[in-house]
């Protein structure tokens, strides 16, 4: 009996133990996180992935989006803006794969590829607002000039000033396409000239590796006659020492490869990728015939006015699995009056990877970019696939999807309040939040002006 009560103590005991064990790292789990809390409560949030939310409150900590939907607690000590039943909508910002207009050179045509678009930065003190004005968080600069200018840079809108946050030097390296001879011989010498510097990198590693090799067996060779010799013998003279030898080097440089040729042989590595920008069907039809099997990574960006024939080859082109940029506009028919969306034409023919640009790499272009945007919406291209283009997809183009793109919990809290639907043209920024700090803010900027 002893035995049995001793025993129930025990378990009593451990119980007991387990219970206010659990209670305690309950408490600990349960406890509201530290630091600075901002809550945004709006009409609409548009995450581009995920469907929509309507009367739904977004809180932000740190930086960091912490809870996102209809029922958020609150905590006592967070700041609220309260934006709902004035139309508010909140999107990622958008990202620009192209703003050409922030660069000063002009550049000629041929091979320049050792240029970074950065080196050519040219911004007025006002570049942040402008772009803040209209909604965009980021954007890639092209380098400027034809054939093989130079390479993209990808900045982060977040500062004023001459000074901005560069995210990347260096991304892709920029070529333009045309039928001309000279532009395909270009291309042709560049990849010729690259892969001949490749295959003399590779013989110097293997002459290398044969020079070290031989001079192992010599160096083995040397040790084992040397012990011979050190072996004692009678009336052995004295050998004069020899000048020590110098081997090859115990690890091996590639020879140095041109500045110029640089981005080119990583693009034949595929250890970058690149932008080919085309303005005709027949661009593409000879940029098919250029790579024929080759299979360097690529894009194609689309440029084209108020009239296009690019429609012949969208099926193609769409048909490649390439990622696509193609201008925000409504154009016609060569000759006629027959309007064609080659965005929504490409979306049909199953285009997974479209990003949309301003119809005009200008700052104008960027502010027509909605008014153009809603000419689209009439003619066939969805709403979600119009967002989707602008923001997550050139995010992806630059591999900045987690920087911003779209609104997640865990996210960056970066994005735009609008005054109302993000489609309507006529529609104004209210706000700017980049990682959880307010960069612009429509009626503090306009009363400042009014000063």
């Amino acid at each position: 009996m002893i035995f049995v009560r001793d025993k129930f103590i025990k378990m009593l005991i451990s119980s007991l133990f387990f219970y206010f064990a659990t209670s305690i790292l309950l408490q600990a789990e349960e406890r509201d996180p530290v630091g600075q809390v901002t809550v945004y409560r709006l009409d609409n949030i548009i995450p581009v992935e995920g469907e929509p939310l309507k009367n739904a409150t977004i809180l932000v900590r740190d930086g960091v989006i912490e809870r996102m939907g209809k029922a958020v607690i609150i905590p006592d000590n967070a700041k609220v803006f309260d934006l709902r039943g004035t139309g508010s909508v909140i999107t990622p910002p958008l990202v620009l794969s192209h703003a050409n207009w922030l660069q000063s050179d002009r550049r000629g045509g041929g091979n320049q590829s050792q240029f970074i678009a950065a080196d050519s930065l040219w911004l007025s003190e006002s570049w942040a607002i402008d772009m803040w004005k209209e909604g965009v968080g980021l954007v890639a600069v092209d380098p400027p000039g034809s054939g093989a200018p130079g390479r993209t840079s990808v900045i982060k809108v977040d500062t004023t000033g001459e000074r901005p946050h560069t995210l990347v030097d260096d991304l892709h390296m920029k070529l333009t396409m045309a039928t001309s001879a000279s532009a395909k011989k270009l291309i042709r010498d560049q990849l010729k000239a690259a892969e001949k510097a490749i295959e003399g990198e590779e013989q110097a590693k293997k002459d290398w590796e044969k020079a070290r090799e031989d001079w192992e067996k010599k160096q083995a060779a040397e040790k084992e006659k040397n012990a011979k010799d050190s072996e004692p013998k009678k009336e052995a003279k004295p050998k004069e020492e020899k000048p020590k030898e110098e081997g090859p080097p115990e690890t091996f440089t590639p020879p140095k490869i041109k500045e110029e040729l640089q981005a080119w042989v990583e693009w034949v590595r595929k250890e970058r990728s690149v932008q080919v920008h085309m303005r005709s069907a027949s661009d593409w039809l000879h940029w098919r015939q250029l790579m024929n099997e080759r299979e360097e990574p690529h894009e194609v960006v689309l440029g084209f006015s108020s009239s296009t024939n690019l429609h012949q080859v969208v099926a193609d082109i769409a048909g490649s699995g390439l990622r696509v940029y193609v201008p925000a506009r409504i154009s016609y028919l060569p000759y006629t009056r027959n309007r064609v969306n080659i965005a929504s034409e490409m979306l049909a023919e199953g285009c997974e990877k479209l990003v949309l640009i301003p119809s005009s790499l200008s700052l104008s272009g960027l502010q027509s970019l909605r008014i153009n945007l809603s000419r689209m919406l009439d003619n066939n291209l969805t709403r979600e696939a119009a967002l989707r283009a602008l923001t997550l997809e050139p995010a992806l183009a630059l591999g900045q999807e987690e920087v911003m793109g779209k609104l997640v919990v865990g996210g960056p809290a970066s994005f735009v309040i609008w005054g109302g639907d993000f489609f309507d043209p006529l529609t104004e920024v209210d706000r700017v939040i980049i990682d959880g700090l307010e960069k612009f803010n429509r009626k503090e900027h306009e009363a400042e002006e009014q000063r």
